[in-house]
């Protein structure tokens, strides 16, 4: 079956075009040069560009070759003829790498183009291949949708009987258990096995920058490494439970995303013998620290030394020093004079911004947040009180947003109106670059008819436009102003309803949910039943607001949920704008500070019913956290797919995503 790209619907295999959106199942633009190229070639016969689906390969191999010289067993040894002959002829005869033809291998010599690792158990041969056959479903995403039961249980992760009779390799268990960690751990597209050879296709990061080239050559603040050094402690535990810590410990597979956060490019198995411990990865941190160009703080250094040489083996000890170190760098970061460096060797005046994008994740990790076994340790809890709770100022990184509404499957008009109002100013200086950005976002869902309802909706955005146009101009709104603003909007339409002599359900009403940002500042206030979700890599998903409806209400006032909503009028709205005066409207204000990458989602009940963002949410929003994923296609998937498991009523959400970085100044 072929998915669409565009609607997501399964089409028989000879379809030129999709059934139901009409979209072309063998064509797609350039995203180039915007012309129309087949789906299985690899690059644009106009421009040249890529426009082919391309993972990355990974070829295991459990029977190690044999060395020219096996006292030396260097894998460089190995000949490019002895590695061709321990692959399948297929793969280099066929330059595919599947009976099926659907993978083929990228670059002219087949056979020489694969980069190949050696660890204790395994030869890796690396390579990349175009998917010939992109909307396609994979075969493991066919088994494992077929397969689920195989996974409910957690503890029978490492049994691989099963897969194994379906032919599906056993690191793939690996991957899958460590779903929870992406993007950090790259997603599997598809695997099988050829007797003694495991093949794995993986999200391709072949470009994604080393982590090394940055501890090497680019002059790091403190802050930034203990960061790195706290993710990867974090990810070392994880992967010791799926007995993959070597993959921390080969230089080249630790990358960067664009936020600079750390990622994989695979998964590397321990060896059966001995695992690696905590001290090897001590002694891989000091040779990248001892051929950098730039030295770490000497407390660093020293923190590092203790882990190489055994003196810390306790991952949970060495990131409360690193908590230690943070909050001390923190409080000399405060005390240096605007302009100056931490230490001369350690920062440069031309810093790329985007080393710092991500780092709040640091913030709460390394600076606010010690867990619960930290704290049942009296021997750790006689030292907290050295710690600071301060949290290192952020600052606007990047601000990107987009709406859409959508009339429904069953609904003949849209009652629901939505307004996007942002502005970014970029300043640069030869102290950097510095982001302002202001944005207001509201969505109504307007009730009482086709006319009403659509009168309603559009008539309250208008009103608020009008009102924070003439109130935000140089302080950010308070709680005052919010209410204000609210309470003039509900007296418009309830006047023009009074005007108009409606009763009952003949009086126009809207729902609100509203959000203001300036910089890292949100404010958000909400009336009825539109919603609004935050969405972060750190805490995932978070609904915001609550409705105001009967059910809520009387779960609010200490009634058992399925009693609340068991009720016939569970669902009816307690507030809205419009059908009563200002006496009658309490809606709910708050607000927040951004300190780490966000995806706001403020949508109607349209989307939000039947619990549609809590299920699917790891689907259709986590991806769009990534600058690398653009709003408007993931918006566009999410409403579709909403229509198709709502679509009774109308649909709209605007979705905002924040980025921020350290404050590189402390001038305020």
């Amino acid at each position: 079956m072929l998915v669409c790209p565009q609607c997501d619907l399964e089409n028989p295999n000879n379809a030129k075009n999709c059934q139901k959106c009409g979209t072309s199942l063998t064509h797609k633009p350039c995203p180039q040069c915007q012309e129309k190229v087949p789906l299985n070639i690899e690059n644009c016969n106009e421009c040249g560009a890529l426009v082919g689906q391309v993972w990355q390969a990974i070829i295991m191999q459990s029977k190690v070759p044999k060395t020219e010289n096996p006292s030396n067993g260097g894998i460089h040894e190995l000949k490019e003829t002895k590695i061709k002959s321990q692959l399948k002829p297929l793969i280099f005869d066929s330059g595919y790498l599947d009976v099926g033809q659907r993978y083929q291998l990228l670059g002219t010599n087949k056979a020489t183009s694969l980069e190949v690792i050696k660890t204790s158990n395994w030869l890796y041969y690396q390579a990349e291949v175009i998917d010939c056959q992109p909307l396609q479903r994979s075969v493991l995403a066919v088994l494992l949708e077929h397969s689920s039961e195989l996974l409910a249980d957690e503890t029978d992760i490492t049994s691989t009987a099963s897969w194994q009779s379906m032919g599906i390799p056993d690191v793939v268990l690996s991957y899958l258990g460590l779903k929870d960690l992406s993007p950090m751990i790259p997603s599997v597209h598809d695997a099988w096995r050829e007797e003694d050879t495991q093949i794995i296709l993986l999200s391709n990061r072949s470009e994604w920058q080393k982590l090394s080239d940055l501890v090497l050559n680019e002059a790091l603040v403190t802050l930034q490494n203990i960061y790195w050094l706290d993710q990867i402690a974090d990810l070392w535990e994880r992967l010791s439970t799926v007995n993959c810590c070597q993959s921390l410990l080969i230089d080249h597979n630790l990358r960067v995303d664009e936020d600079q956060s750390i990622s994989l490019q695979q998964l590397y198995q321990d060896s059966h013998k001995q695992a690696p411990s905590l001290r090897d990865l001590g002694q891989f941190w000091q040779r990248w620290f001892m051929k950098g160009k730039y030295q770490p703080s000497q407390e660093l250094e020293t923190l590092i030394e203790q882990v190489a040489n055994g003196q810390l083996d306790s991952v949970t000890e060495f990131q409360l020093q690193l908590k230690k170190l943070a909050t001390q760098q923190q409080t000399a970061s405060e005390e240096t004079p605007q302009g100056t460096s931490e230490k001369s060797s350690e920062i440069s005046t031309e810093i790329p911004t985007d080393l710092w994008s991500e780092f709040e994740k640091s913030q709460t990790e390394l600076l606010d947040e010690i867990s619960e076994d930290f704290l049942l340790n009296s021997e750790i809890l006689e030292n907290t009180d050295e710690l600071s709770t301060d949290v290192l100022p952020m600052e606007l990184l990047s601000l990107n947003d987009c709406g859409l509404t959508d009339r429904g499957q069953q609904r003949l008009h849209n009652e629901d109106y939505f307004e996007i109002v942002s502005d970014i100013h970029t300043n640069r200086n030869n102290q950097g670059t510095n982001i302002n950005g202001h944005g207001l976002y509201i969505v109504c869902d307007g009730m009482g008819g086709h006319a009403a309802g659509e009168v309603a909706s559009k008539m309250a955005v208008e009103t608020l436009h009008n009102f924070f146009d003439q109130q935000w101009q140089d302080q950010f709104p308070d709680h005052q102003t919010l209410l204000q603003g609210i309470l003039k909007t509900n007296q418009r339409l309830y006047q023009v309803n009074q005007n108009n002599a409606s009763s009952g359900s003949g009086r126009m009403g809207t729902t609100l949910v509203l959000a203001l940002i300036e910089n890292t500042k949100m404010a958000i206030a909400h009336v009825g039943d539109s919603r609004m979700y935050r969405l972060t890599r750190q805490q995932g998903l978070e609904q915001l607001t609550i409705d105001h409806e009967v059910g809520q209400k009387a779960i609010q006032n200490g009634v058992d949920p399925d009693i609340a909503y068991g009720r016939p009028d569970a669902y009816q709205l307690t507030q809205a704008l419009g059908p009563h005066d200002n006496n009658f409207i309490q809606p709910d204000i708050r607000f927040l500070d951004v300190q780490e990458d966000t995806l706001f989602l403020l949508c109607s009940d349209g989307l939000s019913d039947n619990d549609l963002i809590e299920t699917y949410w790891q689907t259709y929003l986590a991806p769009l956290l990534s600058s690398r994923n653009s709003l408007e296609q993931g918006l566009n998937k999410l409403i579709d797919f909403a229509n198709q498991y709502n679509g009774h009523d109308n649909i709209t959400a605007v979705l905002v995503r924040v980025k921020v970085q350290p404050k590189m100044s402390l001038d305020d």
